[in-house]
This record gives C-alpha cells, sequence and structure tokens, in this order.
C-alpha cells in the first residue's frame, strides 16, 4: 500500500491509455457486442428447446437459467483478462525491455492495464445490456441483500479473472507464443465458469471437477449468489472459496514472475 499512492499517477495514466484503444477501434467492439447478444439468443433457443414447455426442471426455472446465461455472457466478456495478450505481445515485440525499466513495479502495471481496458469496454457493454435482456432475459437479484453480495463476489471473480490473465501472460517468457493457450483458456473459461451450462446441471464426475477449478469463481459463484441459489448459511464458505482462490494465485503469479525475471529472452527490438 505504500508503494500504491506513490505509484498511482503512473497507473492512472496506463489505464487512461485503454479508452483511446476502445475508441479507435469501436466498430470492432460493436460487432463483437453484436456476436455475444447472438450468442445469447441462440443459447435461450437452445435451453428453451431443453425445458421443452417446462417452466422449472432441477428446481431452476427457465426464467432464470435464461437471465443467468444472459448475464454470465456480458460478465465473462468484460472481464476477459486482456493482459495475457498484452504480456505476449510486448515479450514477443521486445518492449517489454521498456516495461520493466519503467520505475513502478510490472505487476502494478498488469493490474492497470486490466483496469483501464474493463473501464474502456465497459460502456459498450452497459449499452448493450438492455438488448442483451431483450434478447436473452433478466431477473432481479432475489433480494437486496443478495445484490450487495453480488457485487462482492464480482469484484473476487474480477480479480481471480485479471490473475489468470496474468499467469497466462507470464507463459509467454519461455513460450514468446500463447494465442493456442489463450485459446484453450477462453474455452474452458465458457464452460467451467457456467457460461453455456450452468454448474447446476453437470453430472456429479464433472461437477468435482469444475470444484476443484479456479473458473467458477469468476461467474458461476457470484451469479449463484445473484440468483438466490446460494443457502444463507453457505454464503461466506461461496465468498471464502473466491477469496481461496485469489490468495494462491496470487502467490503462484509472483512466484512465476520472479521466475520469469530469470528468464528475459527479447525478441525484436
Amino acid at each position: 500500500m505504500k508503494r500504491l499512492w506513490p505509484n498511482l499517477p503512473a497507473y492512472l495514466q496506463i489505464m487512461a491509455l485503454w479508452p483511446q484503444f476502445a475508441f479507435a477501434y469501436r466498430t470492432n467492439l460493436v460487432f463483437t457486442m453484436l456476436g455475444i447478444l447472438l450468442k445469447v439468443y441462440l443459447l435461450k433457443v437452445i435451453w428453451t428447446a431443453v425445458y421443452a414447455g417446462r417452466s422449472i426442471t432441477d428446481g431452476v426455472e427457465l426464467s432464470e437459467l435464461i437471465a443467468f446465461i444472459t448475464l454470465a455472457q456480458l460478465q465473462t466478456w468484460i472481464m476477459f483478462p486482456r493482459i495475457a495478450d498484452y504480456i505476449q505481445e510486448r515479450v514477443h515485440d521486445g518492449k517489454i525491455a521498456l516495461d520493466l525499466a519503467r520505475p513502478v513495479p510490472f505487476l502494478g502495471q498488469l493490474l492497470a492495464h486490466q483496469v483501464g481496458a474493463t473501464a474502456a469496454y465497459l460502456p459498450f457493454v452497459l449499452l448493450a445490456v438492455p438488448l442483451a435482456f431483450l434478447v436473452g432475459g433478466f431477473v432481479p437479484p432475489a433480494s437486496l441483500a443478495t445484490g450487495f453480495l453480488y457485487l462482492l463476489s464480482l469484484g473476487l471473480g474480477y480479480l481471480v479473472a485479471t490473475l489468470m490473465g496474468m499467469l497466462l501472460g507470464l507463459i509467454s517468457f519461455w513460450t514468446l507464443q500463447t494465442w493456442g493457450v489463450i485459446s484453450i483458456y477462453d474455452y474452458a473459461n465458457q464452460f467451467f465458469t457456467g457460461a453455456l451450462v450452468p454448474l447446476w446441471f453437470f453430472p456429479a464426475w464433472l461437477r468435482q471437477i469444475a470444484n476443484l477449478l479456479p473458473f467458477q469463481a469468476q461467474a458461476f459463484i457470484p451469479l449463484s449468489i445473484y440468483l438466490g441459489q446460494v443457502p444463507e448459511h453457505a454464503l461466506l464458505a461461496t465468498l471464502g472459496i473466491q477469496v481461496g482462490w485469489v490468495a494462491l494465485l496470487f502467490a503462484l503469479a509472483w512466484v512465476v514472475w520472479q521466475r520469469a525475471m530469470r528468464r528475459v529472452v527479447i525478441q525484436g527490438g
């Protein structure tokens, strides 16, 4: 914390770069949002067919399921760890040397980049929200209290996604390219966060695997709290899972970063 305040102006400048980038590529972002809306609509059609006229299955109402998927798709996109691409591009181009030479910690720079990207893309998501609810679905939080807990859980999920992005990006210090790894992450993230099939419907053996992975902390847990699917007596334990993943991933990212510093290879220039 003592190093945060002196470096805050530098972090704010890093964050300020992303709105310029988002505005420069605004057409691409608009088409990306249209793609997400199409995915939401197709998932709604599929799940409506799966329910086959029933309003509830395994204790989950169709309206809640569609709202879950709608919010999950928006969440996973806005929380996607864009710093993973950023790191590998900087390593590949040799510009990582400039980042390392700056007087602010590199991991702090990465966090500023991620927050800046999220803040820059958030207006596009907010503009798409009404359309997403129209083609998908929406239900309010189960209660005011769960709404606040959802925001807390969402923040923890964001930290998990950011730390995952750091780890993915740091792999480039060994491989130079991480596009394949990031693609695998994206597919696994969509599946194990429940953005395609909520974890409620996973078979027992697959649910056990999902419980051992950090993906559920990004979307499934926050949205389960939002919809009131987490019993009141289990709320603290559920949030504890997210806190545990934040601590574990932070420690892992720090260890990997320390090793990466011994292995800096500059390609390009």
